[in-house]
């Protein structure tokens, strides 16, 4: 079976390698020069990483391991403790954050050699029911496959030729992030800091080699291309200035742990910023023999920490839907179905959680957060995301019976 993959991106990769592996003809198309090796932290949860390990990818340098993550009052006094050590043992396999340009990396160099293209952008997809699916590009070049996966993210072109325009919708905030080198414990550490306080939402994880992966979670408009200052500024958002300045007039007070050294090492052209969005949650994520997968399918805000493990979960889904040869757009419209059912979970949390999210008032949680159940709530959380820990799918001929017959 010929597969054309739209989009180089975690899940793009990770499709590709799983269907080369299973005998398919594999055509990667990226619209970038090369796989984009640049970027912030990612965080890896134990279905990452067991897919990441499914995948061929060697884990040994691949980010920090993550023994906890702390909640912490701006003042440093920790709230409640998430304990990913158990969450990691139960499922065997480690909680990492590390660079996606790392993670990129070390997949682009499992890639079935001679399949990936770059420099070309997907311009519109034609498909039937029934039929082979064509695929054209900007510099005319087109191409016909029996299955075309959409991988090409929250801007998808895939999705829009399926389903028309349906722009993501902003949630009012986004996440200001970064990389910075930074000295002393905390980069040698193992342990998340999700500080909070009327400010914001500051979260801190090291990266491995003294690198901190930082975010910051504000509110945001679109246009604004600084994060807001000091509480009742009203200076404009959309102009010049400098978001590092910004950051530190408006945390400054705070004193958590690493915290103060994190904004005095902070650099302008460390900081990115990533809106909130998310789509409109769809029955199904594809026509005939053409579907999505990762944020083509379900972006979702970056506080919900799942989206490389998702990514990587579609596409183990996917690849495993069509390993037999029969009727495989029924065995597309059930990989979706299986994955709907976990993905929905994340989605909702995504709606919920956030920066004006908290469980109780911040006086009664000093009181009881340590006794909240927070590492089961977060391992539940995790394992219902997820085919992969649940080995729901252990048998493609079961996928088709999930999917009901063609659609």
């Amino acid at each position: 079976m010929k597969v054309v993959i739209i989009g180089a991106g975690f899940g793009g990769m990770a499709a590709a390698i799983w269907l080369a592996e299973a005998g398919h003809e594999i055509e990667l198309y990226e619209q970038a020069p090369q796989i984009r090796a640049s970027g912030n932290g990612v965080l890896l949860l134990p279905n990452g990483t067991g897919l990441l390990r499914e995948l061929g990818v060697d884990l040994d340098g691949l980010g920090a391991r993550m023994d906890s993550v702390d909640g912490l009052f701006r003042d440093g006094s920790r709230a409640i403790r998430v304990k990913l050590s158990k969450i990691a043992q139960r499922h065997g396999a480690p909680v990492l954050v590390g660079s996606r340009g790392r993670v990129a990396q070390r997949l682009a160099a499992r890639l079935p050699e001679g399949a990936l293209r770059v420099n070309m952008r997907c311009t519109g997809i034609e498909y039937t029911e029934d039929g082979p699916v064509a695929v054209s590009f900007a510099d005319g070049t087109e191409t016909k496959a029996d299955l075309v996966i959409g991988a090409d993210g929250q801007r998808s072109v895939v999705r829009t030729a399926l389903f028309g325009e349906d722009p993501a919708v902003y949630l009012g905030d986004a996440t200001w992030h970064g990389i910075t080198r930074l000295p002393g414990a905390f980069a040698e550490g193992h342990a998340v800091h999700s500080v909070f306080g009327d400010e914001g939402i500051c979260v801190m994880h090291p990266v491995g080699d003294g690198e901190v992966y930082w975010a910051f979670e504000l509110p945001f408009s679109d246009g604004d291309v600084l994060p807001p200052g000091a509480p009742g500024d009203t200076g404009s958002l959309a102009g010049e200035g400098s978001a590092v300045a910004n950051l530190r007039a408006r945390f400054g007070s705070w004193t958590a742990p690493g915290l103060p050294e994190l904004l005095a090492a902070m650099r302008d052209e460390d900081v990115s910023v990533f809106p909130h969005i998310i789509h409109r949650e769809l029955t199904q994520w594809g026509k005939g023999a053409v579907t999505l997968v990762g944020d083509a399918a379900h972006v979702v805000p970056p506080r919900v920490g799942m989206g490389l493990s998702q990514a990587l979960e579609d596409a183990w889904v996917l690849s495993r839907a069509v390993a037999g040869s029969d009727d495989v757009v029924a065995r597309i419209r059930a990989y979706e179905q299986a994955r709907i059912r976990r993905v929905r979970g994340m989605q909702k949390a995504a709606r919920m959680l956030g920066r004006k999210t908290v469980p109780m008032p911040p006086w009664l949680l000093r009181r009881v957060g340590k006794l909240l159940p927070v590492t089961k709530f977060n391992e539940a959380q995790v394992r219902n995301s997820s085919n992969y820990l649940n080995n729901d799918l252990a048998e493609p001929a079961d996928l088709v019976t999930v999917a009901g017959g063609r659609r």
